[in-house]
């Protein structure tokens, strides 16, 4: 690569990171088609473009992309990366940790770091996710970072002290993470019964800056359902929508406590966001299909599975979920 290319081509990524960063993957997307155009071996605009596919959910671009600079470039780790990325969002956590460990291996750096502790979480193997977080937590540059993930780490394992004590240190450098205050909350009620941790829990929420804690209203709902209070419940998860409402555990908790209700037209807008979100769901997607066919609105379901297929590359296998409910409705020619 010349240095002319190379300013170029910095410059082009940096436009179109702007762009990503305003929101706008149309002019993203387009700023990064042009480079291409220009420089059309460019493996650092190809990686780019892949990850900004990947980001939109347009995972078979990614994937297809990821793969093309692979053959040229045998064991690139942005590519690499981005292939784990993309197993990962279709729920392939076996097929995304082979990705992620090579990448780590090729480039052992805080990101390649954070993606293979992810995903070994997800697949349980904490000892060796733990290992890794306490190794970055020695040598990253954002040390503190990684002290968070060791604590939700010993948090899944049951080493509830532990747990404490690093979100506390956590905390000391960043006060105002109203998740890992949340997390640092939970941890300290794990062997109160739940009634009990009711009462805390909004005893904390009375605070007037903690009611402003989204996670917090979250936490209390989980504990309300447990002693059966699940209307009260879902004005919890309400009131953490109404302070974060992209917030998608609340949106999916509230869905999943209506659906037990029987609320089924309320519970539906909610799940149905979900799985717009992360269309490899497949709990979601049982639920929604339960829903479709309890109201008896098949119709509906078949127009939005057919509405995410067409926005999700990757996830041509909702066809099923179309034919099934096409099938409900007599009608064989979808």
């Amino acid at each position: 690569m010349s240095k002319n290319e190379f300013q170029d081509v910095k410059q082009i990524v940096k436009k179109a990171v702007e762009y990503k960063n305003d929101g706008d993957f149309n002019q993203a997307e387009e700023a990064l088609q042009k480079g291409l155009d220009k420089y059309s071996e460019n493996n650092y605009l190809k990686a780019s473009l892949a990850d900004l596919f990947y980001r939109q959910k347009k995972l078979d671009k990614a994937l297809n992309l990821a793969d093309e600079i692979l053959s040229e470039k045998a064991g690139d780790t942005r590519a690499l990366t981005i292939k784990g990325n993309v197993h990962f969002a279709k729920r392939e956590y076996k097929k995304a940790k082979e990705f992620f460990k090579e990448a780590y291996l090729n480039e052992k750096g805080e990101y390649t770091a954070s993606r293979l502790i992810k995903v070994l979480n997800r697949l349980e193997e904490y000892e060796r996710a733990l290992e890794l977080a306490n190794k970055w937590r020695e040598e990253a540059d954002n040390s503190n970072y990684f002290k968070k993930i060791a604590a939700n780490i010993y948090e899944k394992t049951g080493e509830n002290k532990k747990a404490e004590e690093l979100f506390s240190e956590y905390l000391k450098e960043e006060p105002e993470d109203q998740f890992a205050y949340k997390e640092k909350i939970k941890v300290k009620l794990e062997n109160k019964t739940p009634q009990k941790a009711v009462e805390e829990l909004k005893n904390i929420l009375s605070i007037a800056k903690r009611d402003k804690n989204p996670h917090l209203h979250s936490l209390l709902a989980e504990k309300l359902e447990k002693i059966g209070k699940s209307e009260e419940a879902v004005k919890e998860y309400e009131k953490t929508l109404e302070l974060d409402p992209d917030n998608q555990f609340a949106l999916k908790q509230a869905g999943f406590a209506l659906y037990k209700l029987k609320k089924y037209e309320k519970a539906l807008p909610y799940l149905k966001e979900v799985f717009r979100n992360d269309p490899g769901d497949y709990y979601t997607r049982s639920v929604l299909m339960n829903i479709f066919k309890e109201l008896n609105n098949e119709k509906e379901g078949i127009e939005f599975f057919k509405e995410i297929i067409e926005n999700n590359s990757g996830f041509k296998n909702l066809w099923g979920m179309v034919k099934k409910l096409s099938k409900r409705l007599g009608d064989t020619n979808e």
